[in-house]
C-alpha cells in the first residue's frame, strides 16, 4: 500500500514516475509493462534512477525508452548527475546504463554495481 501511494501521489518537485502500459484490444484490460522513477537527491542536485520492466516485456526497448525520457527530464530539471544501484547479476541493466554513458563501479562493500552519469 505504501509503495502504491508513493507512485500515485507523487511530489513532482522531488520525483517523477513514468509508466508504460498496454491495453488488450480484445478485453480493453490494461496491464503495466514497466515503471521508471527519477528521485531527486537533495541538496546535491542529483537524482537516483530506477527502472523495472516486467519479465514478459524485457528486451523490447521499453527500458531503453524509459531511460531516455528520464535522462531528458533530469536534464530539463538541470540536475548535475544521475545515480543508480544495480545488482551485480543484472548485466542487462548494466549494459543499458553504459550505453547511456553511465560510469559503472563495483562496490564490494555494498554488494552492488553503482552507476553515475554526469549531466553537466
Amino acid at each position: 500500500h505504501e509503495r502504491l501511494t508513493r507512485i500515485c501521489f507523487i511530489d513532482y518537485d522531488r520525483q517523477m514516475a513514468l509508466v508504460a502500459e498496454h491495453t488488450d484490444p480484445n478485453s480493453s484490460a490494461r496491464e503495466i509493462l514497466a515503471v521508471g522513477r527519477l528521485s531527486k537527491l537533495l541538496p546535491e542536485n542529483a537524482a537516483e534512477i530506477a527502472i523495472l520492466v516486467s519479465d514478459r516485456f524485457q528486451r523490447l526497448g521499453i527500458g531503453t525508452e524509459l531511460m531516455r525520457r528520464l535522462v531528458e527530464i533530469a536534464r530539463h530539471e538541470k540536475l548535475r548527475r544521475i545515480k543508480a544501484e544495480i545488482l551485480p547479476e543484472n548485466t542487462v541493466t548494466q549494459k543499458l546504463l553504459a550505453r547511456f554513458g553511465f560510469k559503472l563501479t563495483h562496490s564490494i562493500q555494498d554488494g552492488v554495481v553503482k552507476g553515475e552519469l554526469a549531466l553537466t
